[in-house]
């Protein structure tokens, strides 16, 4: 896979095809949104969905980390689907998840749907901060800090020739970077969408996860976005 680097508050990140944000300076993996155990808290409502998200996500963590090789992990919040999470997981998938934290730092920020829950031995709060970056879930309207967050699964759209391709996607202004969800079982939320309006500027970019590496949309092509923006302008 290949990373694509970009600058964010005097940093180096990478920015990774699973999603995943890549500290390298600091050795710190930064994800968020793995919403583990989504499909069996819906089975409780008579929905049935396959069973295997859990085991996938973690596969692709386990990837990404074998890839990679951080020192530190911070987990950006939801990381469970809901707080009985951790108790509807296999022992297989407890294990694995087990397994990929060990031996190495991790950061767990809650998210709004795993509040006050994080698996035991370890602690949650409610944000993190490195080198002047404040990490939280929900990104802050209001912060005038860098900050990174999650919560929003962004995804964009290209159209080329009557075709129509929605990726999950990154969003970067100058102080605010977005990350897209890494769950595999999290859909998107469109990154015009006005929930977004703080990072919607003419500065502002768009980076789309592909199967093997991370691309900005061509000029033109993306789909035209809110406020009367031009596309290709984010």
């Amino acid at each position: 896979m290949s990373n694509r680097s970009t600058e964010f508050a005097g940093q180096t990140m990478q920015l990774h095809p699973s999603g995943a944000l890549f500290w390298r300076g600091t050795s710190t993996l930064i994800l968020g949104d793995l919403h583990l155990e989504k499909a069996s808290s819906y089975h409780r409502s008579g929905q049935f969905l396959p069973p295997y998200d859990t085991a996938q996500t973690l596969a692709n963590l386990a990837a990404v980390c074998d890839d990679l090789r951080p020192d530190r992990l911070i987990l950006l919040g939801d990381v469970f689907h809901d707080g009985n999470a951790w108790a509807r997981m296999s022992s297989e998938n407890r294990d694995r998840l087990i397994a990929i934290l060990d031996g190495r730092d991790t950061v767990w920020v809650e998210g709004n749907h795993d509040q006050s829950f994080v698996p035991p031995g370890h602690t949650g709060q409610l944000e993190w901060a490195d080198h002047g970056i404040i990490m939280r879930h929900i990104m802050d309207a209001a912060e005038t800090r860098p900050e990174i967050s999650a919560h929003f699964h962004p995804s964009a759209t290209i159209s080329l020739r009557g075709t129509r391709l929605r990726r999950p996607c990154f969003i970067q202004t100058a102080t605010r970077l977005l990350l897209p969800s890494f769950g595999v079982l999290t859909g998107g939320l469109d990154c015009r969408d006005a929930a977004l309006s703080p990072l919607h500027g003419r500065d502002t970019q768009v980076f789309m996860l592909g199967e093997d590496n991370v691309f900005a949309p061509p000029p033109g092509l993306t789909s035209q976005a809110v406020g009367g923006l031009k596309s290709g302008g984010w």
